[in-house]
């Protein structure tokens, strides 16, 4: 049987991690790299998400994720869509960014 065909009641859904990027970023970030983790979905489709997140004005923290038919298409589209977050705020520092748990990451 494919993974992507279990169903379990209870259980929404089942992803497969098929990618983890480190992405070297200097201009914006603290630390000068972040990471993205790629996965599959059992639709076929892939999502990705990133491991630094940015903080809102409540304090409350966002990762990047992007979608793609590819896993290449969901990687690019996860880096574009945390720059663009991070291009929205006038002015960053360290304490706007957290680092996801490296369990949950």
């Amino acid at each position: 049987m494919e993974w992507k065909n279990i169903k379990i009641e209870g259980i929404g859904n089942i992803e497969k991690c098929v990618g983890e990027f480190n992405v070297t970023e200097t201009l914006k970030t603290p630390y000068g790299k972040f990471k993205v983790k790629v996965y599959e979905r059992q639709n076929g489709r892939f999502v990705g998400y990133t491991n630094l997140q940015l903080k809102d004005e409540d304090g409350c923290a966002f990762a990047g994720v992007g979608h793609g038919e590819t896993i290449e298409q969901a990687l690019q589209d996860t880096i574009e869509y945390f720059l663009d977050m991070i291009n929205e705020k006038q002015s960053l520092n360290e304490e706007d960014f957290e680092c996801s748990d490296s369990f949950d990451f």
